[in-house]
């Protein structure tokens, strides 16, 4: 993966720029707050990217 493909676009705005703030992600172009799931499939995703990385 490489440029944003490693990157997740907002639900709402389909832009990239989803942060994790505490226990909730949010956008941080439309403010938009990730649902409990979404926020989950997030960080899967976070986790996958990184490993990937490592190889």
């Amino acid at each position: 993966m490489s440029g944003q493909e490693d990157q997740m676009k907002c639900p709402k705005c389909k832009r990239f720029g989803l942060r994790e703030n505490g226990a909730t992600v949010e956008c941080k172009t439309c403010g938009y707050v990730l649902s409990p799931g979404e926020g989950d499939k997030f960080r899967l995703f976070r986790l996958l990217r990184e490993e990937s990385r490592k190889r």
